[in-house]
Order: structure tokens, then C-alpha cells, then sequence
């Protein structure tokens, strides 16, 4: 076979063999110990999807946004997939959902010695929560103006918000393994009053685009997480995230 005819029959089948792109929409935040918007850490979601990439020859393209832009890019096949927890969507749209990846449970979080009221006894207070997020036990309270909704960006804002002991008016929502990863690296966040039950719990999973190849993905990626799961190496990644 002459040079020519292999050069023209590789230039042929080099589209085929090209890996695939994955667009993924994630934070733009730290959102512990699952994401981290910095190269130089990686999360639990973060592994998944390296792994992922590499059992099936997949190109990884990131794009870091907020909560709420992530979800407008998906809607508009802009991205494949992004982080999300079916329980929590609110929309009509249609998408193809992944196992579960992790079990997200939030708890209300206050400045230390402070006293946390019930649900129904927060009439007045200020619940501090992360701006795109649905929290369906307080969306009646916040339509009512019973409460008042204070977003931020990301956890560790919300964190340091209550840092401010004179602001004993103001209660947030944050997911228990963020907490305790931001506590695990700065005492100052081991000194809040943490509620002893949670105000919200869902599986944490990968939203993926209602078209063929979020299908042909979801469906990848599932199989990737049960193998992961029936090996016992998904117990495994998860510990180093604890």
C-alpha cells in the first residue's frame, strides 16, 4: 500500500476514532467535598468524571459557572450535563438523570450559643442560602415573606456571614459533608450551633441533556458507576472524601 493511500485512509477514518466531548457545566464555587472550582483540588464529582473520561475515551470540556447559568446553558444544548438532584428540580423540561453519586443533607447552621427555633417559629429570621438553589421545605415560607432569602455564591461566603455573632436573626442552609469539610480546615467554623436534624435530603446526581448523546452518556455513566459500585472501589473514592 502505497504511502498516499494510507495517508488518505487514515485522514479518513480520524474523525471516527476521535474521543468524544463531554461538556460539562459546573460550579464556579467550592462546593465541598464534592467540587472545587481550582485545578489544584479535585472533589468526589470531579474524580468521577476523570475516571469516567478515562474508562471510555471521553474528552472532558468544563465550563464553570453559577448554579443558575449552568441550567440555562443545558436547556439551550449549550452543555451535556450538569450537577443537579431530580428530587430538587423544579422545571417541566425533560432530561436522562445518573444514579446517585452522593446524599446530600442539609442542616440549618447558626453563630455559636445561639438558640435554633423550628421551622415554623422562624418568622423574622434571615435564612442565609446558595443562590440558584431550591430548598422546598423554606419555598413557602420565602413566597409568604414570612422569612427572608439571602443568597450567596457558595458556602464558605454563607459561613462567614455567621461569623458576625451580632447577626443573631440569621440561620443557614447548608449541606452537612460541606459543613464538616470547612470545619475540618478551620476551627473558627467548629464553634456553630448545627441543628441535630436535617431541613432537606436528596441524592446528588449528574442532569444530562434530553437528546441522543446525553441518552448514550447517562447510560454510560451509570454502567460506570455500578461497575465502581459492585467492585467496591466507589466505597473507596468516597472515604477519601470524608
Amino acid at each position: 500500500m502505497s504511502r498516499v493511500v494510507v495517508f488518505l485512509f487514515l485522514l479518513f477514518i480520524a474523525p471516527l476514532v476521535r474521543a468524544e466531548t463531554l461538556r460539562v457545566a459546573l460550579y464556579d464555587t467550592d462546593y465541598p467535598p464534592y467540587h472545587f472550582a481550582s485545578e489544584k483540588q479535585k472533589g468526589l464529582v470531579d474524580e468521577l468524571l476523570e475516571r469516567f473520561a478515562e474508562k471510555y475515551k471521553v474528552q472532558i470540556s468544563y465550563i464553570l459557572v453559577p448554579e443558575v447559568r449552568s441550567q440555562h446553558l443545558l436547556d439551550e444544548g449549550k452543555v451535556d450535563v450538569r450537577l443537579e438532584s431530580e428530587q430538587w428540580y423544579r422545571g417541566k423540561n425533560h432530561y436522562y438523570w445518573s444514579d446517585m453519586i452522593a446524599v446530600v443533607e442539609d442542616v440549618l447552621v447558626m453563630p455559636n450559643g445561639c438558640h435554633i427555633p423550628p421551622l415554623d417559629k422562624l418568622n423574622g429570621f434571615a435564612v442565609l442560602t446558595r443562590f440558584g438553589y431550591t430548598y422546598p421545605q423554606f419555598e413557602a415560607l420565602f413566597a409568604s415573606g414570612k422569612v427572608h432569602r439571602e443568597d450567596f455564591y457558595s458556602e464558605l461566603d454563607m459561613l462567614n456571614a455567621l461569623l458576625d455573632q451580632k447577626q443573631n436573626q440569621r440561620v443557614a442552609v447548608i449541606a452537612k459533608n460541606t459543613l464538616q469539610w470547612y470545619a475540618a480546615q478551620d476551627d473558627a467554623f467548629k464553634k456553630f450551633t448545627v441543628s441535630d436534624y436535617n431541613v432537606g435530603k436528596a441524592p446528588m446526581q449528574l442532569q444530562f441533556i434530553y437528546n441522543e448523546k446525553g441518552k448514550r452518556m447517562s447510560e454510560k455513566f451509570n454502567d460506570f458507576m455500578k461497575s465502581l459500585k459492585s467492585s467496591g472501589e466507589f466505597a473507596k473514592i468516597v472515604s477519601n472524601y470524608q
